[in-house]
């Protein structure tokens, strides 16, 4: 700002504020003039313009989404009118200090605010009250929650999944009621029409064939029965065919065709639920009850992060390791080698390393402790070779079944902070989180779990999957695909059976995909893959030993004028 008489540059800028029917505060004047007094004499009227532009368009905006009333809702609550019938709007210094702070961050500022981690153990369950039809986003402040919770609550689990299931299939148009007049031209031309969904307890004494939705329980021992909200009923699988692509395992909720014989359930046909993609299943819960992450308040503040994630959202990316076996000397080496290849880059991309840690469980060797310990702290060493990864690099940690801590039930809780504290010391961005895990990216959602969910899937399948002759793909890559149809159907990341696969009932939400998040990455021992479905991505970086593979993974690159994602298999060289 030129140095003239300094009344005449107070007068200048009071009158610039007047001129946009704003009234400033006198702290907020005497803070603006000094952000001025920094600026050179050709920048400061383009300064001064673009502050009282930006504070002009959040108290307006903070206005209309008031209705008008006393107070706006703009950045630091700054905001208030003069008066009851007066259109001026206060600018308080705090509200000047909000937006000079916004107007002054690079893009790497932005980038890092628009990274956020949320462990399993703090992520809100998103309930669904069926009588009501109404959704509520549950924090671990409204409801208590435990590691060994009641009996009560594995029932309530189970309901839960259930419901949002029900919810979802209940609005496809094939189940949803239509007009009578409606229903009879359809059902005309297109030779079908609508089906009515029959809960089990409404079998009793009614003959044909019904369509139901429920879960695959095993009540006896070899013997399976259909189970919903009302009752359960006894199938006969014998002449059963699989309509659908993935795994149908106990605990299942499927769509079955079938009629009643001497009491049991004759099925014709099973299937898994329908998908909804992600937009359809947010329109209906709404941006209040979906904001997992408290990081979306307002329908506005959901625009202003989209626009910052088209100028900005092209810089992440997300390198993704699994079975990271700090035991294994050339994997050691390989890992310095990784590091190398970053260091020059900027920014640099979050790194997130999946267990397990070790090649064999070292919780029952002999000072495995103090191996375990020692293994970090190797890699502390390794990290902190590469000055600008150890100072700058991200770094998320994610344990796998073998690793240390509490026992194999799902989510697992992180590593200890004992085994962990050298590298968490040496390496400021170092953050050691459950599995699974969730990341936001601007607006993006990317759930992250280490499990050999295809071996499991295989081994507890009831019915043989549907082949498909027109399917080019190999047998193990089928099995994949059957795999990640059956989690992304199902909507939860360990559709097993609870023997198999034991979860904490109350923490049961951390597994569910319900809404769909933008990616799900799931290190898995199969070979590397990368699957589009129903506009979720799902990948899996591969064991890291096994040909030393990764993944690099963008969650937003421009292509064809369109934001879409981008994955590219990698791998580092003998």
């Amino acid at each position: 700002m030129s140095t003239g008489n300094p009344a005449q540059s107070r007068r200048r800028v009071q009158r610039a504020f007047k001129m946009r029917g704003l009234a400033v505060q006198a702290p907020a004047l005497d803070a603006m003039l000094n952000v001025l007094q920094l600026e050179n004499a050709q920048s400061s009227q383009d300064v001064l313009v673009a502050i009282l532009d930006e504070i002009k368009e959040r108290l307006m905006s903070s206005d209309r989404a008031g209705g008008g009333g006393g107070r706006g809702a703009g950045a630091g609550g700054g905001g208030d009118r003069i008066g009851g019938g007066s259109q001026q709007l206060v600018v308080t210094k705090s509200l000047l200090a909000d937006v000079v702070a916004d107007l002054s961050r690079d893009g790497g500022d932005v980038t890092d605010e628009a990274l956020q981690l949320l462990d399993a153990f703090r992520t809100p369950r998103l309930a669904y009250d069926s009588m009501r039809k109404q959704f509520t986003l549950m924090t671990d402040r409204m409801e208590k929650r435990s590691l060994y919770a009641e009996a009560i609550r594995k029932v309530e689990m189970f309901a839960q999944r259930y419901a949002l299931v029900q919810q979802r299939i209940l609005k496809q148009d094939l189940f949803r009621p239509k007009l009578v007049a409606a229903g009879k031209s359809s059902s005309s031309k297109q030779g079908g029409g609508t089906h009515t969904l029959t809960p089990v307890e409404s079998l009793l004494g009614r003959s044909g064939v019904k369509f139901l939705l429920g879960m695959v329980v095993q009540v006896e021992e070899g013997r399976y029965y259909l189970e919903d909200h009302t009752a359960q009923v006894p199938m006969d699988l014998s002449q059963a065919s699989v309509l659908t692509d993935g795994f149908i395992t106990e605990n299942s909720i499927v769509l079955v065709e079938g009629e009643m014989m001497d009491g049991v359930l004759l099925v014709h046909r099973m299937g898994s639920p329908i998908i909804e993609t992600r937009q359809d299943a947010l329109d209906t819960i709404g941006l209040q009850n979906s904001d997992i992450f408290n990081s979306m308040s307002s329908l506005s503040e959901l625009e202003k992060l989209k626009e910052q994630e088209i100028e900005h959202g092209e810089e992440g990316m997300f390198v993704i390791l699994s079975d990271v076996h700090l035991d294994n000397p050339i994997v050691m080496e390989k890992l310095d080698t990784l590091l190398e290849g970053f260091q020059d880059m900027t920014p640099l991309p979050v790194f997130i390393f999946m267990g397990n840690f070790t090649s064999m469980p070292l919780s029952a060797a002999r000072d495995g402790t103090k191996i375990m310990t020692g293994y970090f702290e190797e890699l502390a060493n390794i990290i902190c070779k590469h000055r600008h990864v150890a100072d700058e690099g991200r770094f998320v940690f994610v344990p796998g079944p073998n690793d240390p801590g509490m026992a194999a039930i799902m989510p697992r809780p992180p590593i200890p902070n004992y085994f962990t504290g050298a590298l968490r010391t040496k390496v400021p961005h170092a953050v050691f989180t459950s599995n699974p895990c969730r990341i936001r990216y601007f607006s993006k959602e990317l759930v992250f779990c280490r499990q050999d969910i295809v071996s499991k899937l295989r081994r507890n399948c009831l019915l043989a999957p549907r082949e498909d002759v027109m399917n080019e793909r190999s047998g193990s890559q089928r099995m994949i695909q059957h795999a990640v149809k059956s989690m992304l159907d199902q909507g939860h990341l360990c559709p097993l059976p609870m023997p198999f696969n034991p979860i904490y009932w109350q923490y049961d939400h951390a597994l569910r995909l319900y809404p769909l998040p933008d990616a799900v990455v799931v290190g898995d021992r199969v070979e590397q893959y990368y699957e589009t479905y129903a506009e979720c991505d799902a990948l899996n970086p591969g064991s890291f030993p096994n040909g030393f593979n990764f993944v690099v993974y963008r969650p937003l690159v421009e292509q064809d004028g369109t934001m879409k994602s981008d994955l590219e298999f990698s791998q580092i060289d003998d």
